[in-house]
């Protein structure tokens, strides 16, 4: 079975795509997550969750990438398109996220919606 860091939410699923093994989230951050997954009644594929400074240097274009949102645990993308996104966006305001970012251009396939806990509100696209 696999290290779980909430019921539904995985250390894999969290880990950094670059293989490094840093997969360490914010508590916080991670009950919203299970929260926002528990409220929409289904499945929520994290396409990008935890990244190491090194991952994060090559991919990011943040100003400070040491400092970035995805180096500490406190922001995840998911894999979400159609109608379920504008779903996905109202509950997690509700929840309390701070930062939404939405891209839902090109392939349904590649669309996702970013989640973070920064202090400050934000929304965003790419």
């Amino acid at each position: 079975m696999a290290d779980m860091i909430t019921p539904n939410f995985s250390v894999n699923e969290m880990a950094c795509l670059c293989g490094c093994g840093i997969a360490e989230t914010d508590p916080e951050f991670m009950l919203m997550l299970q929260e926002l997954k528990d409220q929409m009644q289904g499945p929520l594929r994290v396409c990008i969750g935890r990244r190491s400074d090194y991952h994060n240097d090559g991919v990011s274009a943040a100003k400070n990438k040491k400092n970035a949102v995805y180096n500490l645990g406190q922001a995840s993308n998911i894999l979400i398109s159609g109608e379920r996104t504008m779903l996905l966006f109202e509950k997690a305001r509700k929840v309390g996220f701070s930062g939404i970012g939405l891209s839902q251009k090109g392939n349904h396939s590649s669309r996702f919606l970013h989640l973070d806990t920064l202090p400050r509100k934000a929304l965003f696209r790419y």
